[in-house]
């Protein structure tokens, strides 16, 4: 077997792709989601937000016998392209082996939380499937880049927008000497990198545990020894601010806070939102009034072992020191909202009375991820949003 692996996918027919296939509901509002389920009853929807799991993998063996989902008769590699208005990333679905991931062939960057991981873990053992791909990137290749831009010359089996608002198309590649050279690079990278989906391949991890606990002749080489990867390059990854909401000043008035703020940072009142477009800056929406603030000083050399992120500046020398904000994975004080929702959703957050103060942050860069993935160190929470996601159920992979 190679590094990145071709496998009979598990697709839903064309006419059906955009009414089963769904991005992630941290992208979708409660109305989205009960009007979609009510108008698509084919849609991945109805099995991920069913409370009942015999209920739910009911509804999966229907999408099956009614032929809304096929499987496909032929091994083969999907390329996958993502677009938005003025973005757009390709890549390619194949499998890889998790003893890759335990070797550290394939790297996270962040912490896993058991109660997340087991949430997947019941979905996954519910359905004895993987709808959903593991986002993954990978070191920029020519070849690679080459080789996918001569098969996307062809119509697409897929071509449609999303709920999330971005065009989705698929290419399939089952020509034995394509697939052959798409493995063969990929065994040269032999490195790649989890962007989303950290608590989906320690789930499958798991699972494959379980079932290899069951099966008394188990080999290695079973379905569930694999899992679904959609592979990005490196460059074409896409990662948008991961912003913060403070719920109360600690008793300061807002002039107070202001002067405490001072103390490490020089603070300029804007006339308009402000995104910083430098690292040790930051955007602060307080009291109806957008300010640019910047870090005076350099911080204390090593203060976070490896790296200066934006994320871990803002904490240490205001968020902990002037509001008393705690651990981010626990304090209930700070909240965070997705770049992709735009600054005016912190103003809406802060107007509204929701949070008393919002804060607008640099992206994180992909090289601090590769950077802390090598070093084998997680990231502070909240770190990373990439934008545009797969969708679930585009290409679903089954371990029978």
């Amino acid at each position: 077997m190679h590094f990145i692996n071709p496998f009979k996918g598990l697709r839903p027919t064309e006419k059906n792709a955009s009414c089963v296939s769904i991005p992630s509901t941290d992208h979708l509002s409660e109305e989205i989601i009960t009007i979609h389920k009510k108008n698509n009853p084919w849609s991945y929807l109805n099995i991920f937000t069913h409370k009942i799991y015999g209920k739910a993998k009911e509804q999966f063996e229907l999408m099956k016998n009614n032929s809304i989902l096929i499987k496909d008769n032929n091994k083969s590699f999907y390329i996958y392209k993502i677009s938005t208005k003025d973005h757009a990333q390709v890549g390619i679905i194949g499998t890889a082996k998790l003893s890759a991931y335990d070797n550290l062939h394939i790297r996270g960057h962040e912490e896993i939380y058991f109660e997340r991981s087991q949430k997947r873990f019941d979905q996954i053992n519910n359905l004895n499937a993987q709808v959903g791909p593991i986002y993954v990137v990978h070191p920029d290749d020519i070849k690679l880049a080459g080789l996918i831009k001569e098969q996307i010359t062809t119509k697409p089996i897929y071509s449609f927008e999303a709920l999330d608002k971005c065009h989705h198309e698929l290419w399939i590649v089952n020509e034995e000497s394509s697939i052959l050279k798409i493995s063969e690079i990929f065994n040269k990278i032999n490195r790649i990198y989890i962007a989303d989906g950290h608590h989906r391949i320690d789930a499958l991890s798991r699972f494959a545990e379980f079932k290899k606990h069951q099966n008394p002749n188990h080999t290695g080489e079973e379905p569930y020894n694999y899992f679904m990867v959609a592979i990005f390059p490196k460059s074409q990854a896409r990662i948008l601010d991961y912003n913060r909401l403070i719920k109360d000043l600690y008793g300061y008035s807002p002039g107070d806070f202001i002067k405490q703020v001072k103390k490490n940072f020089s603070v300029k009142k804007q006339e308009s939102s402000y995104k910083p477009r430098e690292s040790r800056s930051f955007g602060m929406y307080l009291d109806k009034n957008w300010y640019s603030i910047k870090l005076k000083k350099n911080p204390e050399k090593n203060l976070f072992r490896i790296i200066n992120l934006d994320i871990n500046l803002l904490h240490e020398y205001l968020l902990e020191p002037i509001l008393g904000v705690g651990d981010p994975r626990y304090d209930k004080r700070i909240d965070f909202i997705a770049g992709f929702h735009g600054l005016e959703s912190i103003e809406r957050k802060v107007d509204s009375g929701e949070a008393k103060a919002g804060f607008s942050l640099l992206a994180t860069r992909i090289e601090d991820v590769i950077d802390f993935a090598d070093q084998k160190l997680t990231m502070p929470p909240k770190s990373t949003w990439f934008d545009p996601k797969p969708l679930d159920g585009l290409v679903a992979y089954d371990f029978e």
